[in-house]
């Protein structure tokens, strides 16, 4: 029997409790300013490889079934998006991705993180590290719209402009991250059978949610420290 329904019932309440969390106030409470927002331009493209290494790391042991679901998902980031026209991520920003010289210390200590958690932890608790990142960018799931459209509108507000003048990765991850996230429930309800499973996925959530927490805490804290009011 799965126990999938009831997992996903806490995971859901756990994502929903992520947007509360001290770190997350702080990210959304600093007020964007042109220096800021270069921050987080300079760190997205690394965020989005090591999201891609970590993914390619979950597909190692992981049974075929889960690795023609990972693969699935993966063409959208590294081949071609359809509602996108294109790869997520440019061949560009990946060979920019490769050199790591000017990222801030904490935020390589975050992707080295990630990529134990991928790579020490038995597959399905690897799946779980990368798919808990993309279910707390549901807007099915979460309240209040999950951190990409959050993210959006708080761009607009501070920085001016429309939605519809962001740019295309932006607009496509508000639509696609609801996709991403529930292309893998028929995988979890397959394979989430008994509450030992159900516990290590739970657990293997809030770890990679945790170090997720680690992540914008640093980018807040760079952000803060170049002159600008905080919103409040």
């Amino acid at each position: 029997m799965s126990l999938w329904p009831k997992t996903r019932q806490e995971l859901d309440a756990l994502v929903n409790r992520h947007f509360e969390t001290p770190e997350y106030q702080d990210f959304f409470s600093v007020k964007l300013t042109p220096e800021r927002q270069k921050v987080i331009d300079l760190h997205y493209p690394h965020y989005i490889k090591s999201r891609r290494d970590c993914w390619g790391a979950a597909a190692v042991r992981a049974p075929l079934d889960v690795k023609r679901a990972i693969w699935e998902h993966e063409k959208d980031e590294l081949i071609f998006d359809k509602r996108l026209g294109a790869a997520h991520l440019t061949d560009e920003q990946m060979a920019e991705a490769t050199d790591e010289t000017n990222l801030l210390p904490a935020v390589r200590a975050v992707f080295l993180a990630w990529m134990h958690l991928a790579t020490t932890r038995t597959w399905i608790e690897s799946l779980m590290v990368n798919h808990i990142t993309e279910r707390k960018n549901n807007p099915a799931i979460v309240k209040g719209g999950g951190f990409t459209a959050r993210y959006a509108h708080k761009k607009v507000a501070d920085l001016g402009g429309t939605l519809e003048s962001l740019d295309d990765n932006t607009k496509v991850h508000m639509v696609a991250d609801e996709d991403h996230s529930d292309m893998f429930e028929p995988i979890f309800d397959k394979y989430v059978t008994d509450e030992r499973i159900a516990q290590a996925v739970v657990r293997a959530a809030h770890d990679s949610l945790d170090v997720d927490r680690a992540y914008r805490s640093a980018l807040a804290t760079a952000m803060m420290r170049i002159a600008g009011s905080r919103a409040a």
